[in-house]
């Protein structure tokens, strides 16, 4: 499930109809592919053979998409930019903002919040 992170990455051949392929492209917030993403992060961050040392590849493509679907965000709020995520409200926005956050500090610290702290509840809580 982790090799979804890589997925989301342009330039992978299987990018078409992943999370971040339908956010940048269509500006669709795609709920199902977030949390596919969401899962392999997790999966990512309670993986024993990287408690001490992260792969860079891994370390690499977390914080890419990371750092474009924040870019993305700030681009919907900002209103001097076309780009806008078209289903999804303000409110909806800052929470799974917020568990894309903490998903991808767990990668790193190896911490995964239990699924009772968010008010955003994974639809298939094995998978949090």
């Amino acid at each position: 499930m982790i090799e979804y992170i890589y997925h989301n990455i342009p330039g992978n051949p299987q990018w078409r109809g992943s999370f971040y392929e339908r956010l940048a492209e269509d500006g669709e917030w795609d709920i199902d592919e977030f949390w596919r993403l969401h899962f392999a992060l997790i999966e990512a961050a309670k993986n024993p053979a990287a408690s001490e040392n992260i792969n860079r590849s891994l370390a690499l493509n977390v914080v890419q998409i990371h750092l474009r679907v924040s870019g993305l965000i700030c681009a919907h709020f900002d209103n001097n930019d076309v780009f806008k995520i078209e289903n999804l409200s303000r409110e909806e926005i800052y929470a799974f903002k917020e568990r894309l956050d903490l998903a991808v500090a767990g990668v790193f610290s190896g911490e995964v919040l239990p699924e009772s702290s968010f008010d955003l509840k994974c639809p298939n809580t094995k998978n949090a």
